[in-house]
């Protein structure tokens, strides 16, 4: 025990006199946005739908450097029956602007069990984005697809505040 104190207390005297720093990795940032949505089905339009949604990307990152998004989603009403646990799966489109603009798709959402009375929601989606220059590439949803047992059934987009922001150095 006192040698592996000894050993602790030279490695942290070298560590300090050689100026050694460690580096944290990048935080995540979440940003949640508030929605009203146009939504449409094969048999029609479908009325409007208020979602909150969460977009979390890295704070910082490295040109050249590939990151994972994650999304989720919350309706802002309450869903008038239970549903069980992946019942619902979507996917939710993101414009990505700045120095990497396009779309990407955050992959994967699903609802857990739900219950009557209870906000629906949908958790889960991953999508990925290689973050080529420097500056502030931004993350706003436009759109989200929705099947139900499998088989689509809407879709509903339009307008959204940018939800996070990465700046890349």
């Amino acid at each position: 025990m006192r040698t592996a104190r000894r050993i602790m207390g030279v490695a942290a005297t070298i560590a300090v006199a050689g100026g050694l720093t460690l580096i944290a990795p990048a935080t995540a940032q979440a940003g949640t946005v508030t929605v009203t949505w146009g939504c449409g089905s094969p048999l029609g339009p479908g009325g409007q739908k208020g979602l909150r949604i969460t977009v979390t990307a890295p704070a910082a990152a490295t040109a050249g450097e590939t990151v994972t998004i994650q999304a989720n989603t919350v309706e802002t009403t309450n869903h008038p029956w239970a549903e069980p646990a992946g019942r619902y799966t979507a996917r939710l489109a993101i414009a990505v602007g700045g120095p990497a603009a396009e779309t990407i798709h955050a992959e994967g959402l699903s609802n857990p069990a739900t219950a009557e009375g209870t906000p629906l929601r949908l958790d889960g989606g991953t999508a990925r984005v290689t973050l080529p220059t420097a500056g502030d590439v931004t993350f706003e949803p436009t759109g989200l697809l929705v099947s139900i047992d499998g088989i689509f059934r809407f879709v509903c987009g339009g307008t959204a505040p940018i939800a996070a922001t990465t700046r890349v150095s």
